[in-house]
């Protein structure tokens, strides 16, 4: 019996918790950090003493929703990245994909501009995205596309200013025309110094 009754009380937890990450994911990737946690707990359809039972700061409710949209960043990334024929392409087309998700999640796009100067913002950037970085890095300087002495640090950098240019709402074609010249820097060979 005491099962039968605990069951429920698990079903509406999880249920509760469902609620707020989604409430949560929505107003974070369109307002950022910056969105009360009060708010969060009426568009879920709960009391804060059960969003705080769930995720007891506003901080915790942010990581875990930074650790799940890196990761599916990452997993995207990773399916994209099979499909390239270089690592050159492969480099290019994360970080031309890095836009459009900084775009689509403002939490992310705050995140990763933090992480290059905050230790608590790299955390989440440094478990989830710096692997894979690295990985893309490695790999086009084995196949000798990318510029020598570019590390994965650089890379992260890169990614926070253009996603300061999407932050600020600059206009497709200036982020473009960026992200061109961006990548014409990294790329071995295309007559920039070092």
């Amino acid at each position: 019996m005491t099962q039968q009754l605990g069951t429920p009380r698990r079903r509406d937890a999880l249920s509760n918790r469902a609620a707020i990450l989604r409430a949560a994911a929505a107003a974070f990737s369109e307002r950022g950090r910056a969105v009360d946690v009060r708010e969060i707990a009426r568009c879920a359809g709960v009391g804060m003493g059960t969003l705080y039972r769930h995720f007891p700061s506003k901080d915790a409710l942010i990581e875990t929703l930074l650790a799940e949209s890196y990761a599916r960043w990452v997993e995207q990334a990773r399916r994209s990245t099979r499909d390239r024929t270089s690592a050159w392409e492969a480099l290019e087309s994360f970080i031309t994909d890095a836009l459009t998700f900084q775009r689509r999640d403002r939490a992310v796009l705050e995140n990763l501009a933090a992480a290059t100067t905050d230790a608590a913002g790299l955390s989440v950037c440094r478990r989830l995205l710096r692997p894979l970085v690295e990985e893309l890095v490695a790999a086009a300087h084995a196949e000798r596309a990318l510029r020598p002495g570019v590390r994965a640090d650089d890379v992260l950098a890169v990614l926070a200013a253009l996603g300061r240019l999407v932050e600020l709402d600059a206009p497709a074609d200036a982020v473009h025309r960026c992200l061109r010249i961006v990548l014409s820097g990294l790329r071995n060979g295309d007559g920039l110094e070092p």
